[in-house]
This record gives structure tokens, sequence and C-alpha cells, in this order.
């Protein structure tokens, strides 16, 4: 469907494996690429060397023939996640266009956080999207998003960190002006009508998820 255009930069972390026809859909060629720990098995599966790798390496230091690659070891008591602090050096590269991998599947604490991140990513002006081979999710705050139509996704939206007013053109259940409460689950499975469909958040933060049907 389309969140974001091709990303700059990409984060590997320690989830849910992707394919490498799905990171190329998102990614640029010439896209910056850092390994959260573990997320360096997964980003060599697909076919990628690292630019940066960053960690506490509590299951093993990469192992890697590229010279130029940068290792930045983290101490294992931490406030963030290996994650986190990967979504950090890319922020701090000046990258505004990201797209996470292997964020989903395994512990879902670590899911959850993956997407409070997107959030978070808003208001500093940073586009971050969780990707795997089936959901694409991103969050919006103040501005609409043009999404490709598809009849074989779904698409839900959420509230995030309070309330959010949205607008949905082009779905079988559209919306004009609504205000979604937290922990609502009335955004949950709306399908897209047009070729073309707008999703605008007038006032606060939603969390959009577009999920494979047959998932």
């Amino acid at each position: 469907m389309g969140n974001i255009k091709k990303a700059d930069c990409a984060i590997f972390a320690a989830g849910s494996a992707v394919s490498p026809a799905r990171v190329r859909e998102f990614l640029r060629d010439d896209a910056f690429i850092v390994a959260a720990d573990a997320g360096y098995k997964l980003c060599r599966a697909c076919g990628l060397e690292p630019d940066l790798v960053i960690g506490d390496f509590d299951s093993g230091a990469p192992v890697s023939e590229n010279p130029n690659m940068q290792v930045i070891r983290l101490n294992p008591v931490k406030d963030d996640t290996d994650t986190a602090c990967a979504y950090a050096q890319a922020v701090s590269h000046g990258y505004k266009n990201i797209v996470l991998f292997g964020g989903t599947g395994g512990r879902l604490d670590h899911t959850f956080a993956n997407f409070d991140l997107c959030a978070h990513a808003k208001t500093q002006g940073v586009a971050l999207a969780v990707v795997d081979d089936h959901h694409e999710i991103f969050a919006l705050q103040n501005e609409i998003r043009v999404i490709n139509g598809d009849a074989g996704k779904y698409v839900s939206v959420f509230a995030v960190g309070g309330a959010c007013t949205v607008s949905l053109r082009g779905f079988a259940y559209p919306l004009q002006n609504y205000t979604f409460e937290p922990f609502s689950g009335l955004g949950v499975s709306n399908e897209t009508t047009a070729e073309q469909a707008e999703i605008e958040v007038e006032k606060g933060t939603a969390l959009i998820f577009i999920t494979d049907k047959d998932h």
C-alpha cells in the first residue's frame, strides 16, 4: 500500500524474519543500515551488510569482513532497548525516513515498545515504519497520508498518547472529524474502496496498521 517513500535508513532488530523482497520494497539502494544486536543475523539473511551494529551483544558479538562497519557496545544495564538505541543512532546521523525490520514477533513487550517508538518518532519529525512480511505500522500526527487501495489488506486506526481526530476517505467505513479515544477498538479492520484513500489526522497521534487479510 505504501506509507513512506523508499527509506534512507533501515534498522534490523531480532524479531520475526522478513523476506529480502519485502526489504527491497521499502529500502533505497544507498540506505544506511543499522543492526540492533542479534538483528545482525536478520540483516545478513537479507543479503545486507550493516554500516553500524549496536547492542550489548549478550548473544555474541557480530563477525564481519567489512572493515568499515562501526560497532557500538552498550552496557547491558540500560534504560532503552537495543532497538531504541539503534533508532537514536539513526536520528543522530540525520536520518528522517526510517524503516524497522524484525520489530515484530518474539517478545510482545518488545513489539509493543517498537509501536510506541513509531509514535515517539513523530514528535521528533521522523517517519518510522515497522514492517514485516504481513504488516506495515506507522504513526500519523497532524497530517494527511494518501495510501494505495488494496482489497487484500485491512487498515486499522488506533489513538495513541491521547485522543486523536481522524477523517477517512475512500474507505468502506468512512469517517469525518471523528475523535478516537485510547483503548477503543472501533478503528479495527477497515478496508479501502478507492484506488487511493486518505487518512487525515487533524489532532493528536494515530497509529496505523496495514495488515494482510490472509495472515
